[in-house]
Formats: C-alpha cells, structure tokens, sequence
C-alpha cells in the first residue's frame, strides 16, 4: 500500500527476487490515475508487480493503458499486506482490522503503536506467529539501534547512557513539499527522552528485556541528500579506538565510510544501491570516531527510505518460511557494502 519514498523500492524489491524469496505475486496498490505516473507504473509492472486499484478507478487506468486488479480481491489473495503510506493506523481501523486475523500486517516508523517494533538484524526474535501486526522502525530508529548493539551488546559491554543528534534531511528529491529553507529545530516534547527517536530505540530495546538511558535531539536542515546521526555513547568501562573500528569492521548491518559528506555518500547510494537505496542501518564516518575515556562519540549518516527495506522484506518471508526466511534474506548480500 503506497509507492513512495519507501513503497517504490520495496515493491521493487519484492517484485524482483520473487523466485529467491519464495513469493507467488506482489499487488501494489495505486489510488490515483496520474499522467505523470506512467512511468513508474509501467516500471513497476516490468519488475513483476501487478497493480490493483478501487473498482470505481479501474476504468481510468485502463484509459492511462494500465489493466488494473480489484483491490478487494487483492486484500483477500494477499497473506502480507504492507502499508507505506503515513496513515497505517487509520487504515487498521478502517480495512485491515476488518480482514483475516491470521494474515501479517506491517507499517512504517511514523505509526507509532500500530504493533511491536521489529528492525532486521537488531530483534529479529521479535518475529512470531503469534502476532500479526508490526512496526517497521524508522530510518533514524534503525541506525540508532544499531550503533548501539554494535558497541554494546555485540561487544560485551554496558551502556551508561546515549546521547544522539539528528540532523535531519528536509525532504527526499523526489518531494516537492516540506522543504525547510533554513535550520528548523524540533521541539523537546517527550520529558524522557527528548524526541521520539530515542524513545522508539528505547521501547525496541525494551521488547526483549533491556532498558537504556537514551535521549535524542533533532533538527531539520536545508538539505535533500541523507539523515546524519551525531551520536555520544558513555560506558560502564573504558575503551580503545582500535577495538571500536574492529567492531565496526565486524558489523553486519554499519557501513563505514572516510567521506565526510552527505552528498558522497549519498552519490555512491544512486551510483551502486538497489534503487539508488543504501540499505545497510548506517554510515558511520569513521573519521570522526573519537575516544576519551569510557566515551565514544561519532557521526553516521542515515540511509533514509533504504535501511528499512529489508526489515520489511525480512518480516514478510518470515510470515511463509519460519525455518528458513534468515537463509533467503543472503539474495541481498549483493547489495550490502562496507565501504563507501
């Protein structure tokens, strides 16, 4: 549902590597009949995608040249539906509660209380048949996290507390609305945690029994090219700089980069990323790692409307292939680098 920022790519994801994940069909739903759509329409269909729409809409696609499906049949054939639009809860309330119970719905990090939170590679234990709804962590839920669980849980060490900045992109380039012209600052409207960045972390890391001490402030810049986290970790213990880019080296889901700008990182994305997506959780920028004492302090860059792509994939071949969905994720690794 939505063929945005998030939807496109993922349809896209989903459509290509069908054989791989097991998959039969991929509908996307599309509500408006727009010209200057075409293009992505007929992009979509090309990966293997079929297009679905309201009964009263079909005949207008069929105008455009698009043959369109019911998407009342489609919520029936379909097993997973996943919302990308920002208004996942509204749509629980108003068609998916309505449907089988025994189907898996997904939305996106905005929507926040639709279900658990579940970011691939940081609780994928989260997963259950036993629950059929979930939230797909945000961008910035998903690169906190895991800068966290790379210099803490995987490393065997205590966090005392975390501190985070989010510098945030106005809008994506391919968004005409909401851009910022100058720094907008984001209020403090959480007591606890500042922002509801550090919260979402917070309640991720809490669905498996860990309670942390984190608190995030962010602020919107003039910017189209990517998220950049500044983050301050303090722990129980002192540590070295050499041990913290080992572990970094060792992550499965941190890039690392010595560019210190977003517009090369973000270049290298649309040059070799599916999609022109980095789909890894972050960039760290390895040049501004820096230790003094038990703190590690650095900047990453957020892979925004990339990194939390695959958490929906992953969550949708768990949902047909319990036993084996972590084994057909691999078909990504192509995707995955750890340089930029």
């Amino acid at each position: 549902m939505g063929t945005g920022t998030i939807g496109e790519p993922l349809i896209g994801l989903l459509a290509e590597h069908k054989p791989a994940l097991g998959i039969d069909n991929v509908y996307f739903f599309k509500r408006t009949p727009l010209t200057e759509e075409r293009g992505k329409v007929e992009a979509l269909q090309r990966k293997g995608a079929e297009l679905v729409t309201k009964t009263e809409t079909i005949a207008d696609f069929k105008t455009l040249g698009f043959d369109a499906g019911d998407v009342a049949n489609a919520y029936i054939d379909s097993q997973v539906i996943i919302d990308c639009t920002p208004t996942g809860n509204d749509n629980w309330d108003r068609v998916y509660s309505k449907l089988d119970p025994g189907k898996r719905y997904l939305a996106q990090g905005s929507e926040h209380g639709f279900g658990p939170f579940f970011a691939w590679g940081i609780n994928n234990d989260v997963l259950t048949t036993d629950i059929n709804k979930y939230l797909v962590a945000s961008c910035n839920t998903h690169n906190m996290a895991s800068i966290v669980k790379t210099f803490t849980q995987d490393a065997g060490r205590e966090l005392s507390d975390g501190r985070f900045v989010c510098l945030r992109r106005a809008n994506d380039v391919s968004q005409n609305d909401s851009f910022a012209p100058s720094p907008t600052i984001t209020k403090h409207d959480n007591q606890d945690f500042g922002t509801h960045h550090a919260r979402d972390v917070y309640e991720l890391f809490k669905q498996d029994g860990l309670e942390l001490d984190l608190f995030s402030s962010a602020i919107k810049l003039p910017t189209q090219y990517m998220h950049t986290l500044w983050f301050n970790l303090t722990f129980e213990n002192s540590l070295e700089l050499n041990t913290v880019l080992e572990e970094l080296d060792s992550s499965e889901h941190l890039m690392s980069t010595e560019k210190l700008s977003s517009n090369k990182v973000f270049s290298f994305g649309r040059d070799h990323g599916y999609h022109g997506r980095i789909l890894s959780h972050g960039v760290v920028a390895v040049d501004s790692l820096h230790v003094k004492g038990n703190q590690l302090t650095g900047y990453c860059f957020t892979p925004q409307d990339g990194n939390a792509l695959l958490s929906s994939v992953a969550a949708s071949v768990h949902y047909f292939y319990e036993d084996t969905w972590v084994e057909k994720m691999k078909v990504f690794n192509k995707y995955i680098f750890k340089n930029i």
